[in-house]
């Protein structure tokens, strides 16, 4: 992996944190930087994945509700699920 230098600028408070636990935990301020970023990163996307995913699901939520309001009003004043039920049991 190729390595390159990178300047940032950071309130005085969160760079004596980082010193502190850099010292304490025996890591140096690169990898600690790194290793915060890839986990901030892989967060934020997984994050992102699982709002899409929950969107999905509610889309699919809110047709399977309309479909089932739809679906009454059949002979005999059953639903179309009563009415599949039936056919499945029959065969």
């Amino acid at each position: 992996m190729s390595l390159k230098k990178l300047n940032i600028t950071i309130p005085e408070e969160n760079l004596k944190i980082i010193n502190e636990f850099c010292e304490n935990e025996k890591v140096n301020k690169s990898a600690l930087i790194r290793e915060a970023a890839s986990q901030y990163i892989s967060g934020i996307k997984k994050m992102r994945e699982l709002e899409i995913k929950n969107k999905e699901m509610n889309w699919a939520a809110d047709t399977m509700e309309k479909l089932r309001k739809k679906s009454s009003g059949f002979t005999g004043g059953k639903s179309g699920s009563e009415i599949i039920r039936e056919f499945r049991e029959k065969r």
